[in-house]
């Protein structure tokens, strides 16, 4: 019947109006508004509920009493001032409610900070385990998560929203050799106040591989050896790895970029550095059949009496 009734709704606003409605989830309604919506009015109309048909109904807007009464209203919403309308028999008891957002089509994001043109970041430390989205959210502004879904060729991935709210987990059960065929899909709602972003992203799991930190395990007369991330697959021969090692001062940290600190490139776990000074060892991961991001760096220093 909540079917029905929401259709009933999308409706009702494009026979009324040039804007759309969005189910999002249950009581929560996304009003799609073209153009500048701080110039429109947009008339809803909302259902407390098929059970109640004939019976005394007052509403309310966040708390607040309006004259509407009934079972069906019609509410207009102009600009961004949407609201959390509830239903109530005349003793006051709540019986229904239905969160109205505004959805600018037209209009920049302005809920989440972008980071080199992407409002959402991705990272996998492996291929078969979970996959971490996160995001930052506007100093002005009190975001909110509404809504969140990933999936793969129309399967549903299992999500999970952080603690913090400033991030999701993904798991996908696939075997971590199959080849991937089809992108993965996340879709992020949130709000500030009444007003709704919605963010998508795309992508593989190749395309945002970052292992973890590397395990300096031997470091002895200058002779290092390392062990690849312990949330890495393995065999290692079907996910090589590639290592980035480089010596810097022991003054600076890895992130140092100077004449003296070039670069080494191996696939192997062990070097040998020639030095009189003292230095920091610095070696990163990088899965090699992809080239895309670096692990953060594994460092050791080391101590010589001049």
């Amino acid at each position: 019947m909540k079917g029905v009734f929401f259709f009933l709704l999308f409706f009702f606003l494009n026979v009324r109006n040039s804007t759309s409605l969005q189910f999002i989830k249950p009581n929560v309604l996304g009003l799609e508004v073209n153009g500048d919506p701080m110039i429109q009015k947009s008339d809803v109309l909302l259902r407390c509920g098929d059970q109640f048909e004939g019976s005394e109904i007052h509403w309310q807007k966040n708390g607040m009493t309006i004259p509407d009464q009934g079972n069906n209203i019609i509410i207009a919403i102009y600009g961004m001032l949407g609201g959390n309308y509830t239903c109530h028999n005349p003793s006051g008891e709540l019986l229904n409610h239905t969160l109205v957002l505004v959805k600018p089509v037209d209009f920049e994001k302005a809920i989440l900070t972008a980071t080199d043109k992407e409002f959402i970041t991705c990272v996998a430390r492996n291929y078969s385990g979970p996959f971490h989205c996160f995001w930052k959210w506007d100093s002005k502004r009190n975001g909110v998560v509404v809504f969140f879904k990933a999936s793969r060729n129309s399967q549903l991935m299992n999500c999970s929203l952080d603690a913090d709210n400033n991030g999701l987990t993904c798991e996908e059960q696939q075997c971590p050799s199959s080849e991937e065929v089809n992108r993965i899909s996340l879709t992020l709602m949130v709000r500030s106040q009444y007003r709704l972003e919605e963010h998508q992203k795309t992508f593989f799991i190749h395309d945002i591989i970052k292992p973890d930190k590397v395990s300096i395990v031997k470091s002895k007369d200058d002779e290092f050896e390392w062990e690849q991330p312990s949330t890495w697959n393995t065999p290692c021969s079907y996910y090589p790895l590639m290592y980035e090692v480089k010596v810097v001062s022991h003054r600076k940290d890895c992130t140092h970029i100077g004449n003296h600190s070039e670069p080494h490139y191996t696939n192997l776990t062990q070097y040998k550095v020639n030095s009189r000074k003292s230095y920091t060892f610095c070696v990163r991961a990088q899965d090699s059949l992809t080239n895309q991001v670096w692990s953060e760096w594994s460092e050791e220093k080391v101590s010589k009496q001049k």
